[in-house]
């Protein structure tokens, strides 16, 4: 849901080669931005994931994500699936991608292929991805060759035109992942972290189209996230008497595991002759944490929970051969409750007892979320076999992440609150030449938190927006408040892209 329609019809007028030229133009710059609306997670502790996950192409990747009113044919398939049916003809599509966090705290290099087809009332789309991930945190006790981490990711999508305006498909996404961005981050004092697992996104989607550009689109999707943490720590003790120091290690193994049930539905519609277009949308998430990992941060063992997560928002956009405009405004409010559970019977301070399985701690969380996009576009030039074609796009973008922690302690009966927020913003640019033969694109982007976009300076973490495909967020209670000299992420996408006649 970016920008840049491609619409399926196509006068007949036309022939095969203005066919071809209409799904080159639907190709334009192959940088992924993740869609945010359909999975809504919470975030208590500001680290990086985005860029990780930005694996889908986008055709105005330098409008920053504005997609409410706008429509987005090379993303939309890997989104809600029901839309791959504008696809029209075949294309291969390459667009690699490096991205980079301040202070040495992450990043790596993605290499996503992908292959888009549509005939007659059958769409299809695939695309898979390489990553290699620089691990950040403790890496100076590891060999050269396990200083970066391989994932590989795969999705695809099917969607069938079952009556007119009406369409229907199913899509599935698989990561096995290495390591994921920010998490060595959040266990202080280790020196060595390994992680392994998958997540795993599967969708049915469904659109009605009364006439081009008044859309209502339905979606319903299950995630899951199985991750492991094996966290190993050394310690050193000194023993007074001999004058000696004991070296002693250990090992913890941390699940992070996360399910998710997910709802969501987005209208939009033309409104008057100037090609403006306004769209709502609104999501439901419910997501059960069966196992949180016990992060240094807040060092409760046992934590599973459970949080409720919605949003809602309005945009709008005008879209012409030559120009683009687009505004979003969302609202992510969450409801999160995690607790920590008694091993064994504990005794309150009071005398009572707390018996095994119960409650001993309560966390109360309620997000306060809001998201907002701008961006504007233009085109210069014709599309013709001697002509080419230049684009260049600007946005910008903010993302306010705001929550209230209630904790209770059930064994002492104390209870605390706590207050967090912070801001995220930052410019995209993109710029994209098309000609009858190749499409050529670049797009640059980048995040900065709210110490500005300069590099961290006390080992602090950084924020980030949360992606499309992505884990189930964190939800780690913090047990003081978070003290941070928040950086940047950048980012440089390239594609190039040639259909196939």
């Amino acid at each position: 849901m970016y920008s840049c329609v491609v619409r399926a019809r196509v006068q007949l007028a036309f022939d095969r080669v203005a066919r071809r030229l209409l799904l080159l133009s639907a190709l334009a710059s192959v940088a992924a931005r993740p869609v945010e609306s359909q999975l809504v997670t919470p975030k208590t502790v500001p680290v990086f994931q985005d860029e990780q996950f930005a694996l889908y192409p986008s055709s105005r990747p330098g409008l920053g994500g504005a997609y409410i009113a706008l429509d987005d044919t090379l993303a939309d398939p890997f989104v809600n699936p029901a839309k791959a049916l504008r696809l029209r003809g075949l294309a291969i599509t390459t667009a690699p991608y490096s991205h980079g966090i301040s202070g040495s705290r992450g990043g790596g290099r993605t290499l996503p292929l992908g292959v888009l087809a549509g005939s007659g009332t059958w769409a299809v789309a695939v695309l898979a991805a390489m990553q290699e991930l620089d691990r950040a945190g403790p890496i100076w006790n590891r060999p050269t060759s396990e200083r970066t981490a391989s994932n590989q990711y795969v999705s695809g999508s099917l969607a069938r035109r079952v009556a007119p305006g009406v369409s229907v498909g199913v899509s599935g996404f698989h990561a096995d992942l290495a390591a994921v961005d920010g998490v060595d981050l959040l266990y202080a004092g280790s020196d060595r972290i390994d992680q392994s697992g998958s997540l795993t996104d599967v969708r049915l989607g469904a659109t009605k189209e009364w006439e081009p550009g008044h859309v209502l689109e339905l979606l319903v999707l299950r995630n899951t996230t199985n991750m492991r943490h094996d966290v190993h720590y050394t310690t050193y003790s000194w023993e007074p008497v001999s004058h000696t120091s004991t070296m002693m290690q250990r090992q913890d193994t941390n699940l992070d595991q996360t399910n998710i049930w997910g709802a969501h539905t987005q209208y939009v519609r033309p409104v008057g002759a100037e090609g403006w277009r306004i769209g709502a949308l609104a999501t439901v998430n419910r997501l059960d944490h069966p196992k949180i990992p016990n992060y240094t941060l807040q060092n409760l063992p046992r934590d599973p929970g459970a949080t409720t997560a919605f949003n809602w928002g309005m945009g709008a956009a005008r879209s012409t051969p030559e120009f683009t405009f687009a505004v979003d405004v969302i609202l992510e409010p969450m409801v999160s409750d995690t607790y920590a559970d008694a091993a064994t019977n504990v005794t309150r301070t009071n005398g009572s007892v707390i018996a095994a399985g119960d409650k001993t701690v309560e966390n109360h969380f309620r997000f306060h979320n809001s998201k907002a996009r701008i961006g504007i576009g233009r085109m210069w030039g014709a599309d013709t076999a001697s002509h080419g074609s230049f684009a260049a796009d600007f946005s910008l973008a903010a993302y306010s992440i705001s929550y209230d922690l209630l904790q209770t302690n059930n064994i002492t009966g104390a209870a605390r609150s706590q207050h967090e927020n912070w801001v995220e913003s930052g410019p995209t640019i993109g710029i994209r030449y098309r000609s009858r033969d190749f499409e050529l694109s670049y797009a640059f982007r980048t995040s900065c938190g709210t110490g500005g976009c300069d590099f961290l300076s006390h080992g602090d973490f950084v924020v980030v927006t949360a992606p499309a495909e992505s884990t189930g967020g964190i939800i780690a209670a913090p047990s003081s408040p978070l003290f941070l000299q928040s950086g940047s992420e950048t980012s440089h996408h390239f594609m190039i892209s040639v259909p196939i006649r």
